[in-house]
């Protein structure tokens, strides 16, 4: 769970690693920041939108979930990682 969406959807973390521990289950998700906070954002406005703007229970609510099947694309997905851990050009490497 998201506790302020506003604060995630602003961050600029590259991969976030989600972890699912319901019913047992380990699984794990590597999602790209950019592709998580874009998903986040989406589902949320449109939630929003069917409760026409006020969220019924507590209007002052930021927070929003994220399910496992709305990041199932990247389930496992380590290789992710190297791709991050190549330095930018310019960054010096020792």
């Amino acid at each position: 769970m998201i506790a302020d969406i506003d604060k995630m959807t602003a961050m600029s973390v590259d991969l976030y690693v989600l972890a699912d521990v319901t019913e047992g289950r380990r699984d794990f998700y590597v999602v790209p920041g950019d592709d998580l906070r874009v998903g986040v954002r989406e589902r949320h406005d449109e939630f929003m939108a069917r409760v026409g703007g006020v969220r019924p229970r507590n209007p002052n609510s930021l927070h929003a979930a994220i399910y496992p099947v709305n990041v199932e694309a990247w389930r496992s997905r380590w290789s992710l990682f190297e791709d991050v851990a190549e330095p930018a050009v310019g960054d010096s490497v020792s």
